[in-house]
């Protein structure tokens, strides 16, 4: 598995907006307090969002072992990790479903042009064995 940390170590490692958690330590207590304040939304940062991306393209899918140790990772709640995959997915299969609808306009635009083509071709021979008979 990909570290945050190595990922980080490119970009201003002097920077540092996670602290390291205990063992038996999960985060929660730190992290209540920024949840339990009315009006005030906790934003995830540049670095903690490409993280999350990278670790996505990976595997889109949030096994409880690796929700626990990307939040560990990042210095975020698992329940955020839980909840940023489940919107990431919705956002992918949005995409898919747009880039799926694409696929099939551009197939039926194709089959109408074909479609127009032979009726034409079909009325201009149509015309033509009109012509012969008269």
């Amino acid at each position: 598995m990909v570290s945050f940390e190595d990922v980080r170590r490119g970009k201003t490692p002097d920077r540092s907006f996670f602290r390291p958690l205990e063992q038996q330590d999960n985060g929660d207590e730190d992290l209540d307090e920024c949840f339990h304040q009315p009006g005030k939304k906790r934003r995830l940062t540049t670095d903690q969002v490409q993280f999350l991306e990278k670790s996505f393209e990976m595997e889109n899918k949030l096994e409880p072992e690796r929700k626990v140790q990307l939040a560990r990772d990042l210095g975020l709640q698992p329940r955020q990790v839980a909840i940023w995959f489940q919107n990431r997915r919705a956002r992918w299969k949005t995409k898919q479903l747009e880039k799926d609808y694409e696929a099939l306009r551009a197939k039926y635009n194709n089959l109408k042009a074909d479609y127009d083509n032979l009726v034409k071709e079909k009325e201009k021979l149509k015309t033509e064995v009109n012509s012969l008979y008269t």
